[in-house]
């Protein structure tokens, strides 16, 4: 992707200031650089995790999680009970 791509792109989610800063701040840290950047998909996974247990613990039931999330009751669980 080109700056001004990666610029524009940037500036549809954070708006033309904050888009110009942190397009600096990677040209200052990685410029020149290949870089690959992750799809997001743990870091996704987890925020929703966090967000099953929080409401779990809040009082949602099994059943309620499950039509929200979209998840089987055994991977609820595998979620809920599982230590980390």
């Amino acid at each position: 992707m080109r700056e001004a791509e990666l610029e524009t792109t940037l500036a549809q989610s954070l708006g033309a200031e904050a888009a110009r800063a942190a397009l600096d701040a990677l040209i200052a840290a990685w410029g020149g650089c290949r870089l690959d950047i992750p799809k997001g998909t743990f870091s996704k996974k987890r925020r929703r995790d966090d967000e099953i247990r929080q409401r779990h613990r809040a009082g949602a039931d099994l059943f309620a999680l499950r039509d929200l999330y979209g998840l089987s009751d055994r991977h609820l669980r595998r979620i809920l009970f599982t230590t980390h």
